[in-house]
Formats: C-alpha cells, sequence, structure tokens
C-alpha cells in the first residue's frame, strides 16, 4: 500500500528516525566531521536499521538502510541508497467506530461475504479469490487486520564541480512496492561567494508514479458496498527548492530555502472508506473516498545551528500550505553534547507539529447527503491535529588500528504522540464513543558508519 501522505505518516516516520542518522549527513554535513579530512578522497559505508510500531494493535514497520559515499576529491562525490521496508498490522479504513459490529472485506474483496468470489481479467483469465472477510466489534476503531506492504528502493546522486565555486549535483530514484512504482529524477545547482560563507543553490525533482491498488482502484465517491473498481492509475509530482546558506560567524550557520511542489493524477487513497450516518448516529452505509486531482503545496525551511566547544544547538522551523486548505508549522530542537575528548555525544530532541485540516475532510457523512459527493475524506491524516515527538540519541566513535577514526556507532530511540484537534461530536449514540482516539507510536534506530 502506497504510503506517501501529509504529515509523517508511518513511512514518513520511519523517513524522520533514519533521516536522522543518515539523511543529516548528506543534507549539511555531519557535524562530527574532522575539518582536517576535508578535501581528501575518503569513501564511507552506513548501515542503519529503524523500527517503528504504533499502539493499539495497529501498524509496525522495520526499515533496513545501507548508503555509501565515495569522495574523490575535488567535489567529486557519489552517493548510493539501498532502502527495504517491510510493514504489517491493522491500520484505520476510515470507517467511523460503531455502536453495533460492523463488516468490511480486504482490498482484494469484492463482495462482503465470505464466499470465493470469481471473476474475469482483462486478458480473459477466470481467477476465484478468498477474499476474506473482517468485523470490527462495537466501539472499536476500524481497522484493516490485512493490512502488509514491502517497498525496495534504490538511489543516487553524483556532484560535480562545473567550476571552482559552483557545483551540480544529478540524481534520481526507484522504488517498487507490490501496488505502486516510482520513478524520479533531479537536478541543483549550488555557487558559493563572499569567500565561500554563502551558497546559494537551486533544483528541480520530477516524479512519476504508477498506483496499481490491490484488487483495482475504486471509482472516488461510489457505494462501497458495490464494489467498483478500475484498473491502475498514475499521478506525477513536480518540485523546485531554492536557498541560501550563510555562515554568520565562526560558530553560526543559517540555512534558508522555499520550495513549490505541483502533485497532479491520481492522489486518493484506494483503502479508505467514510461511514453514512442517520441523526440517530447509526452508520447506513460507507462510500470510497474522493480527493481532488491536483495538489499545490508551498513551504519555507529554516534552520540555525550554533556550535559551543563541546556542545551544538540546531533549532529548525519548517511552514507549509495548499490549496486543500492544510496549514502546517512544524518545530525541531536538538541540542548535542560532546565528551572531552569528542569521541562520543548524546543528543536529545523535541519537535512539536501542528496542521489545519483539509477542506474536504470530514469524520462521516450524513444520510441526507446526495448521492454525489464532491471531494471528501475521513482519513485522519488530512483532519486538524498535532504531535510531539520526544527523541534520545547516543554515538560513540571507535579508533582503527593506526589511531584514526575507524567507525561510529549510533542509536536513537523516539517516542511520537499525535492528538486530533476540532473534535466534533457525534450524534445521538456516537456521543458515548472515542471517535478520535488519536496514535501513539514508537521508532528505534540503530547505524554503524565506518571509512575505508
Amino acid at each position: 500500500m502506497q504510503l506517501k501522505r501529509p504529515g509523517l505518516g508511518i513511512r514518513g516516520n520511519l523517513l524522520a528516525a533514519s533521516c536522522t542518522l543518515l539523511g543529516a549527513t548528506a543534507a549539511h554535513g555531519d557535524d562530527s566531521t574532522d575539518p582536517a579530512l576535508a578535501g581528501e578522497a575518503q569513501r564511507t559505508f552506513d548501515s542503519a536499521l529503524a523500527y517503528y510500531h504504533e499502539g493499539g494493535g495497529r501498524v509496525s514497520a522495520i526499515e533496513p538502510i545501507v548508503t555509501m559515499r565515495e569522495d574523490f576529491g575535488d567535489d567529486h562525490i557519489l552517493g548510493l541508497k539501498l532502502t527495504f521496508d517491510s510493514l504489517s498490522g491493522g491500520t484505520p479504513n476510515g470507517a467511523l467506530t460503531s455502536t453495533k459490529v460492523q463488516t468490511f472485506a480486504s482490498p482484494s474483496g469484492k463482495s462482503l461475504k465470505a464466499a470465493p468470489q470469481t471473476y474475469t481479467t482483462a486478458s480473459g483469465q477466470l481467477v476465484v479469490v478468498n477474499a476474506p472477510i473482517y468485523t470490527v466489534n462495537p466501539g472499536q476503531l476500524p481497522l484493516d487486520p490485512s493490512y502488509h506492504d514491502q517497498r525496495l528502493a534504490l538511489s543516487g546522486n553524483y556532484q560535480l564541480p562545473l567550476s571552482r565555486l559552483t557545483r551540480a549535483t544529478l540524481g534520481g530514484a526507484l522504488s517498487y512496492e507490490h501496488d505502486f512504482e516510482s520513478l524520479s529524477v533531479n537536478a541543483a545547482l549550488a555557487h558559493d561567494f563572499n569567500d565561500r560563507n554563502t551558497t546559494l543553490s537551486a533544483g528541480v525533482n520530477g516524479e512519476f508514479d504508477l498506483v496499481k491498488p490491490i484488487g483495482g482502484a475504486p471509482i472516488p465517491g461510489s457505494d462501497y458496498s458495490l464494489f467498483e473498481k478500475t484498473g491502475g492509475h498514475s499521478k506525477h509530482d513536480a518540485n523546485v527548492v531554492a536557498g541560501v546558506t550563510q555562515l554568520m560567524t565562526r560558530r553560526w550557520l543559517t540555512d534558508f530555502s522555499l520550495s513549490y511542489d505541483h502533485l497532479a493524477g491520481y492522489l486518493n487513497d484506494p483503502y479508505k472508506i467514510i461511514s453514512i450516518i442517520d441523526a440517530g448516529g447509526n452508520t447506513t452505509g460507507y462510500l470510497y473516498e474522493k480527493r481532488p486531482e491536483s495538489r499545490d503545496r508551498k513551504s519555507a525551511f529554516l534552520e540555525n545551528r550554533v556550535a559551543f566547544d563541546r556542545a551544538m544547538v540546531a533549532l529548525t522551523a519548517r511552514y507549509m500550505s495548499d490549496d486543500w486548505g492544510i496549514r502546517s508549522d512544524t518545530l525541531n530542537l536538538r541540542l548535542r553534547w560532546w565528551d572531552r575528548d569528542r569521541d562520543r555525544y548524546l543528543e536529545p530532541s523535541v519537535r512539536w507539529y501542528k496542521q489545519t485540516a483539509a477542506g474536504f475532510y470530514t469524520p462521516w457523512l450524513p444520510s441526507t447527503a446526495p448521492t454525489y459527493i464532491g471531494a471528501s475524506s475521513a482519513d485522519s491524516r488530512l483532519a486538524a491535529f498535532h504531535a510531539l515527538t520526544w527523541g534520545l540519541k547516543y554515538s560513540a566513535k571507535f579508533a582503527d588500528d593506526s589511531g584514526a577514526d575507524g567507525s561510529e556507532l549510533s542509536i536513537r530511540a523516539e517516542f511520537y504522540r499525535q492528538t486530533q484537534d476540532d473534535q466534533l461530536v457525534g450524534p445521538g449514540v456516537l456521543q458515548s464513543l472515542n471517535l478520535y482516539p488519536g496514535l501513539k507510536a514508537i521508532m528505534l534506530s540503530v547505524e554503524w558508519r565506518w571509512n575505508h
């Protein structure tokens, strides 16, 4: 199941956990890099393992990552990354908690009956599917227990000098899931001036995705019980970003950037539905969600890093807005303390996130609504919510036989808590139920880095 989503989401949280270890080095440089090695040819390998677990019997995920960075000297740098992640568990299907037992079909289902279903493919092949159904007890959040996903992704980039002060970077990525394929390419330019104390940069990224939902893509806004589905769909994303990095003082670095995204095509989550309820709060049916076919997103990012003799403080802020009505603010604070020999450090962090709801978000639809609906989704990732993430990282370096830094071990633990805002009170019997349970999750990451 393809998992690109607003906010962080499952794969986004995994990425945040692992990129704290791997990605920060690629994006801004390693805080602990020895300046004496700058400009020298060297090869660095990273292997990381990230684990993510949601409370309440929901999704668990594990993600191993291997990266290689080859510095050939003179600003010629090659970077490669291989990622595999596996997710399983129960994921919300979008339906509302009810006072009665609810019955749903897995994504491959063609009926709400447990009997095997038979259908003919476009090529004329007869297929028999033992489509399982699942039931949800009264008062429980509807979770699809058949949820599973595996992804294999490969990305790479190459930096080369165009002049003494100008560098270009070219890259691309491939990603494969059983119901989703993605191809992206990117290019960027960076130019130093002001005695290399200032860097201007700009980049573009293009992504093309094939969405192939299990059992087919449902017709947006159609009746869930009819299982009206079509084949796969596509979507694309074009992104531009421009920024400036300024060395304010010998110990203070500032990074500011602006970005713009345009997404178009099939932007629905094919596995999400919306409950239809009557005036008494009783569920009378379900519809598949329906999202707009395009999205424009703008964001601004600011980071300040200040270094002391044996400490570093990094504060980042990000603001995002889109034409779906979502506005989000993110603040992230990291503190790092090295020991006397700078071989070990401890890094606590806290991240605060808040967003408004999409204009078409609704936790349910009234039974008096017309048969045809406009854009509507009950996906809690599109709701108004705030979240806090607390983290702690420990890192230690180990010398090789020559006494030089040979490898580094890093361990990070994080706790994530999400709370939905603007909670609409349900009518009738729904007033006695917890319709907005929120989300709690833990993330663990381990990295081993070594130079060759």
